[in-house]
Formats: structure tokens, C-alpha cells, sequence
């Protein structure tokens, strides 16, 4: 799994088109505005292989399933996309603007998730296309290409692939709560 971190409006789609001839998933195209999702991810496989999809990535909520994409909220797509995905047999394929229509907290979770999952189900390869640097350390990709820096790092160097500090606490406080550690 890669992630190539490019600016906003500096051509992540047409790197993107540089790297593979079978071109780039969109992640909220190809869906039947008639179907619920749940028939509609991946018509191919069995019920239980498209619900453990959906639950892998976040998206458990029964009532959503039965919902067509074009209902669902900005981070209920996103999710059912990653579902779509991870069901699908690809041995080559790339995403753009992964994570960049969603609320940065879902993007975390959905990375983090994704990522889980797809690597447990031994898909080949992957590269996302961002620009968005908060994922990266919830993503643990193989390797990241920023093209800002001009620079490609891997997960196995030395040097760290995020600047930022990770972990699984996270200090929540306010007037009534004192201080709480989650």
C-alpha cells in the first residue's frame, strides 16, 4: 500500500494516470441510485462477505445498508466506497483524493480501518492519492511519496513517515469533565 501526498490542485489525478494503464477508482462513481448499498457494493459476492466489508469500515448501521449511496452523508459514502473496494478483486488499483471530502476525524478512522482490512484480505496493490498528511500515521502505508518535498519514504526506514505524534490516547477535557484520558 502507497500513498502519494500531493497539494490540492497540483495534479494528484494526473500522476495518478502516469502509474497504470487501468486508470483510477472514484470512489462515489458507478453506484445504482435505485439499490441499497448493501446490494449494491458488490452484487458478485455473498451477503456475509458485503456486511463484513461494511462493518470492517466503520459502517455497521443496518438502516444505512438498506439506504441508496446518494442518501447517505458525505462520511457514510466514504465508508460504503471503502467497502465497495475492499470486496472488489483488483490487482492494480488507485483512489484518488482519498479522504478528501469527509470530516478529518472520519478520514482517520476510515484510513486506519481500510487499511486493516485490506491488507487481511492479501490484495496486491494500492495507491491513495491525497493531500491530506493527517492520515498518514492511521493509514501505516508501505511507503509515502510527497511530492512537496520530492521525497518517497518507507515504512521500514529510520526516518519517521509522519512528523506528527501518534497514539491511541487521546486527553479529553472540559469544565465538567476535569480531565478525562480516553
Amino acid at each position: 500500500m502507497g500513498l502519494s501526498l500531493v497539494p490540492s490542485g497540483s495534479g494528484k489525478t494526473s500522476i495518478g494516470k502516469q502509474i497504470w494503464d487501468n486508470g483510477i477508482i472514484n470512489l462515489s462513481e458507478g453506484w445504482n441510485e435505485n439499490l441499497p448499498i448493501v446490494e449494491d457494493i458488490a452484487p458478485h459476492k455473498s451477503m456475509n462477505e458485503v456486511t463484513a466489508a461494511l462493518s470492517a469500515v466503520g459502517l455497521g448501521d443496518v438502516p444505512a445498508w438498506l439506504r441508496p449511496f446518494k442518501v447517505l452523508s458525505n462520511g457514510e459514502q466514504f465508508r460504503a466506497g471503502l467497502a465497495r473496494l475492499i470486496c472488489e478483486d483488483y490487482d492494480k488499483v488507485i483512489v484518488d483524493e482519498f479522504t478528501s471530502v469527509v470530516d478529518r476525524q472520519i478520514a482517520k478512522i476510515g484510513a486506519s480501518a481500510f487499511a486493516k482490512s485490506f491488507r487481511k484480505n492479501g490484495k496486491k496493490q494500492i495507491i491513495l492519492l491525497s493531500c491530506h498528511y493527517d492520515i498518514v500515521e492511521w493509514l501505516q502505508p508501505d511507503w509515502v511519496y510527497d511530492t512537496r518535498e520530492g521525497v518517497c519514504r518507507k515504512k521500514s526506514q529510520a526516518v519517521p513517515l509522519s512528523n506528527s505524534t501518534f497514539g491511541r490516547r487521546t486527553a479529553v477535557s472540559g469544565s465538567f469533565l476535569k480531565s478525562i484520558t480516553i
